[in-house]
């Protein structure tokens, strides 16, 4: 039971990782930025941090400068987000598990997914109206 709800977090954590991967991915192509990401603000700099991507922007300080944007794949970024989700859906599936992997697999899917969609979405009406 315990390698049964490790199996299906890990997979669940992969197809989160690939998919967060490939929305900033094409977040980065359309903005320069990431989509989903952990932003560190320092002077005329911008570092982001995500699951599989690590991108820094410089920013020109003078009129002469043009801003620099970098995006680079990081493994190390993505094998810590991999086990963090691992961890957290394997506690999950500890407490909640309905005993059949494909079901236990969506089921964590899809609180994956109300996480980070909800999340998102109550941070923008929050904004909207008390920001």
């Amino acid at each position: 039971m315990i390698s049964r709800n490790l199996t299906v977090a890990f997979a669940v954590s992969l197809v989160v990782c690939f998919a967060s991967m490939y929305v900033n991915y094409r977040a980065y192509q359309e903005r320069h930025y990431l989509e989903w990401s952990y932003r560190s603000h320092g002077g005329e700099i911008t570092i982001e941090f995500a699951p599989g991507w690590h991108s820094v922007h410089i920013y020109a300080m003078h009129p002469d400068e043009h801003d620099s944007h970098k995006l680079v794949f990081s493994p190390v970024l993505l094998a810590v987000a991999l086990c963090v989700f691992t961890l957290v859906g394997w506690a999950a599936l500890a407490k909640l598990s309905a005993g059949a992997p494909i079901r236990d697999f969506f089921m964590l899917l899809v609180g994956y997914a109300v996480l980070f969609y909800g999340g998102r979405i109550l941070a923008e009406l929050w904004e909207d109206y008390f920001g």
